[in-house]
């Protein structure tokens, strides 16, 4: 290069170049903030509506859950709360939808329990037999009816094994607490007939009243069982969740 050329510098790029590189930084920025998904910059590559209301593409597991609600726990959803009903969109692996009725429905953990006991098809093991809504408070009750997205398997995610609650909480990943998957465990069961976590234990994001992690398996029966923050083993392992 002779020493008298002129270096190209970003002032002789066109308006439209300009711009274009404007999109790519705010786009870039936007996704390591997680302001914009995965989901949502696919949609724009394949030109649809990025946030388009993703609870479209779930409708038919809406009314599943609107007739499962009625059916099994006499709630009957309004129009209105069903039309208010916020679904996430997908993010990465998260594609399994769940919905959580109301407190007044399910307010925790023992509702689903108490179920379980009742009907006697399964029996059900907890540190605190009766005491469990009092023990491990749901954070997200505030939320009313909510959704949210998981990988929908029957094991803890592969992708999160020796994860710890300390671990997971650490790294801003965001997981299933304990009613939701006993929520998911009595959906899976009905509809299955298989219970989950026959091979791993579910380290959930809940904690109960003493600080520790609440962890769910099946052994012969269900297990609601405390786990030490820190616990981590190949067999363990949170499960990863969308529901905002």
């Amino acid at each position: 290069m002779s020493a008298n050329a002129t270096l190209t510098t970003g002032s002789s790029l066109c308006a439209q170049t300009k711009a274009a590189l404007g999109l790519l930084i705010d786009t870039a920025t936007q996704l390591r903030d997680e302001a914009l998904s995965l989901d949502e910059l696919s949609r724009c590559n394949a030109h649809q509506h990025p946030f388009e209301n993703s609870s479209r593409a779930y409708s038919r597991q809406i009314e599943e859950f609107q007739r499962d609600m009625q059916e099994r726990w006499g709630f009957k959803c309004t129009d209105a709360e069903i039309g208010g009903l916020h679904v996430p969109h997908p993010r990465g692996y998260c594609k399994t939808l769940l919905i959580l009725p109301p407190a007044g429905i399910i307010a925790g953990p023992e509702d689903i329990c108490a179920k379980w006991r009742a009907e006697k098809k399964f029996n059900v093991l907890t540190f605190a037999d009766g005491e469990l809504n009092a023990k491990i408070p749901n954070d997200r009750r505030h939320l009313g009816m909510y959704a949210l997205l998981h990988k929908g398997e029957r094991d803890a995610d592969d992708e999160l094994r020796s994860y710890s609650f300390e671990k997971a909480r650490g790294e801003g990943v965001e997981t299933m607490r304990a009613t939701e998957l006993l929520y998911f465990e009595d959906c899976n069961f009905r509809k299955k007939k298989v219970h989950l976590d026959p091979q791993t234990a579910t380290i959930t994001g809940s904690l109960d009243g003493d600080g520790y992690a609440v962890g769910v398996y099946w052994y012969d029966l269900v297990h609601v069982n405390q786990f030490g923050v820190q616990n981590a083993d190949p067999n363990y392992g949170p499960r990863a969740a969308v529901y905002l």
